[in-house]
């Protein structure tokens, strides 16, 4: 093993404690820029490597650990075994938003790319060091055992290969934002926003991601102003029920639990939405997510603390709320801005072997939804069949939702066929219409082409206005018994199936 050791670091955290060490060691440093000055001001003993970008062969094969080499300034470089080096930023520059493209080639850090990929092509006879955490651990080994096993050393180079990659993909993902959704090759760098208390279950670990360089949005852009630990349901729950919210413009408050809608409101105040989506399934509700989507108030604060909600979501909260709120022991307050929607987002989903990526699904409708009956719904239906329409897109398929007024009162989904889904929906109503105040007329909401049979089965509770997203064959057939019945139904031509 040769004692010779190469340094040049964006990110100077503990590099002149590791310099130091491996000098106390034995070993000869060689630095280069910023690294070199820093190091040198220390004290420490160091040869100043100088080159310009990109970086010469011969320096590249000196720091691969296979010949020596002589730098610009004509400094000769020994094979090094030792390679320290980490990149500029870029994530941190590319999410910023005055960042304009045209900067993009003054930010790449070609140099020290460089450098690290020829250190860790060469991982059986040179140790790749990237991030400051392994300096420690490395210098350790250096003086316990006088130098690192085969299998710690490919493992840091592993994580050099990561680092590489990682920002490889950052810049591509920045490029790609004006390119094409779904590409022949598509990569990916996430960045870990924070360890979660456990996954689905309690024995499944679980951590939240962001893309890196991405400005922070949605969730990861949230506050959390007080509560607990989250796990991956309460995020799910989360998501779900906020974005939601956020797809009207009155106010409403959505209850989600298990990320499907349990019940919707909209009211004239918070405090009012919240009643309503909590008598829309109490039992549903207990341990559920509030979403609003105005400020919460010391009323609807209140009403909270009554009731058993694990996780509240609001743009805003009045100071009178807040402590009122962090009162109630468990309750988890997080603070989201009304969402940026990209039209390059994208929805993953793990299968065995690989992922499904598709396009989210950021519409409402594809255009005006057509009324294919003699009756077209009152201004009053079409303000439930709205509701309705926009709980249904967050249930899960096959998904009902039957609503009165401003309530989406019963919620039914994830069943396997739609007649099972509107049967759930009517056995819920059943037992709560009595209890809310009379709102007016019950209109149905389908995620899903409504058969003849589904239909009927839904009349027969009452309904007076439907929307579906038609295109099945009994279309004719379902607008001839509404038209039997006066009831109006519009054809969305647009469906929202979520799995």
């Amino acid at each position: 093993m040769d004692k010779t050791a190469y340094i040049s670091v964006y990110d100077k955290t503990g590099v002149e404690e590791f310099a130091r060490g491996l000098a106390e060691l034995g070993f000869e440093i060689y630095a280069s820029g910023s690294t070199h000055k820093l190091l040198a001001e220390a004290g420490l003993e160091v040869e100043e490597v100088r080159y310009s970008p990109p970086v010469p062969g011969a320096v590249l094969k000196a720091l691969s650990g296979r010949f020596p080499a002589v730098s610009e300034n004509g400094v000769e470089l020994p094979r090094f075994y030792v390679v320290a080096a980490n990149l500029y930023p870029i994530a941190s520059i590319v999410g910023q938003e005055e960042f304009a493209l045209s900067e993009l080639s003054n930010y790449l850090d070609q140099a020290n790319s460089a450098v690290l990929r020829a250190a860790a092509r060469d991982f059986e006879n040179v140790v790749a060091v990237c991030r400051p955490d392994d300096y420690t651990p490395v210098l350790k080994a250096f003086a316990d055992a006088g130098g690192l096993e085969p299998a710690v050393k490919k493992q840091l180079a592993a994580k050099a290969w990561q680092y590489l990659a990682a920002y490889d993909a950052t810049v591509a993902q920045y490029l790609a934002e004006t390119g094409g959704l779904l590409d022949d090759e598509m990569v990916m760098s996430l960045r870990k926003v924070a360890d979660l208390e456990y996954g689905e279950n309690r024995h499944q670990g679980a951590a939240l991601y962001a893309l890196s360089g991405a400005r922070p949005r949605g969730l990861n852009a949230a506050r959390i102003l007080s509560g607990g630990k989250f796990n991956l349901n309460h995020y799910l729950d989360l998501d779900t029920a906020f974005e939601l919210a956020m797809e009207f413009d009155e106010p409403v408050c959505a209850v989600v639990k298990h990320a499907r809608p349990a019940g919707l409101c909209a009211a004239p105040s918070p405090a009012e939405c919240l009643r309503g989506a909590l008598r829309a399934d109490p039992a549903g509700a207990v341990g559920g997510t509030a979403a609003f989507n105005r400020q919460v108030d010391a009323e609807t604060a209140r009403l909270l603390g009554e009731t058993f909600i694990e996780s509240v979501v609001a743009p805003a909260y009045a100071p009178d709320a807040l402590p009122l709120l962090r009162a109630k022991e468990g309750l988890r307050v997080l603070e989201l801005g009304a969402p940026v929607l990209s039209p390059h987002e994208v929805q993953l989903h793990s299968v065995s072997g690989g992922l499904l990526i598709e396009a989210r699904d950021n519409r409402l409708f594809s255009s005006e939804p057509k009324c294919v009956t003699r009756r077209r719904p009152s201004e009053a239906e079409m303000r439930s069949l709205l509701i309705a329409w926009k709980t249904a897109k967050y249930a899960k398929t096959y998904a009902v939702v039957l609503a009165e007024g401003g309530t989406a009162l019963a919620v039914s989904a994830a069943e396997s066929s739609t007649y099972d889904a509107v049967r759930g929906a009517v056995w819920k109503m059943r037992e709560k219409r009595g209890i809310l105040p009379g709102a007016g007329p019950l209109v149905l909401a389908a995620d899903a082409a409504l058969p003849l049979k589904s239909l009927q089965a839904a009349l027969a509770s009452g309904v007076t206005a439907v929307i579906q997203p038609g295109g099945w064959q009994d279309d004719a057939d379902c607008a001839a018994l509404c038209d039997s019945r006066n009831v109006a139904m519009l054809l969305a031509g647009i469906r929202h199936f979520r799995h």
